[in-house]
């Protein structure tokens, strides 16, 4: 099992600076775009892929089995589920540790002694970027048995009760799996408000247009 605690706080430890460095008053001056260019594309980044990740398991955490095709619905969300995991789309639940590695090595890495004169606040910036671009194996170890795995046996579980049209198990299950699954929750909403405020803030300090990228 992954170090949820080490996983969860990597990317709140890089939400605490992106804050610290939004804030600094020469942050505005034009020769440091480049620099805010680059955080809000890495905060855009993790954000997209968090919400990928929070889209598909809403799916089913708000599933209604009082609809009026909950069976055949029910059984189409599952089949795209399936779809998702053997294809493209399950890349899109994991921000890229290299591409942030390369954005962050291009204009961020060589600033941020700009903004920390106290060496001990430099390092600890420059490991949390470093962790942060070193992060693949542990992101999808947390991705597959916080998200994937509760995701597969919830939805095993409330096919059993859907294949002998008992719909009132398969809410039972969802209740228990909402239940069970609400820490995870709201840890990842907490930090998805952070990063949304992280990419306002930047796109804002650089003068530049939200985008969908």
């Amino acid at each position: 099992m992954p170090d949820i605690g080490a996983t969860i706080g990597i990317l709140n430890k890089f939400i605490d600076l992106g804050k610290e460095l939004a804030k600094l008053p020469a942050m505005v001056l034009p020769q440091y775009q480049p620099f805010t260019k680059d955080m809000y594309k890495i905060c855009q980044r993790i954000l997209k892929s968090n919400e990928n990740l929070m889209r598909w398991f809403n799916k089913f955490l708000y599933f209604d089995f009082l609809a009026a095709n909950a069976r055949g619905d029910f059984l189409q969300a599952k089949q795209e589920y399936d779809s998702m995991k053997i294809g493209p789309e399950f890349h899109q639940l994991k921000f890229s540790c290299h591409d942030i590695g390369n954005i962050y090595y291009q204009n961020i890495a060589s600033k941020l002694g700009t903004w920390f004169a106290d060496q001990r606040k430099l390092e600890e910036a420059e490991g949390i970027f470093q962790r942060l671009t070193d992060a693949d194996s542990s992101m999808v170890d947390f991705i597959t048995n916080e998200f994937i795995n509760r995701l597969d046996q919830f939805i095993t579980k409330a096919e059993q009760f859907i294949d002998v049209d008992d719909l009132n198990g398969a809410e039972r299950q969802r209740l228990e799996f909402k239940r069970e699954s609400a820490q995870i929750v709201q840890m990842i909403a907490s930090m998805n408000n952070g990063l949304s405020e992280l990419v306002m803030s930047f796109a804002d300090i650089a003068r530049i247009p939200i985008t969908l990228e």
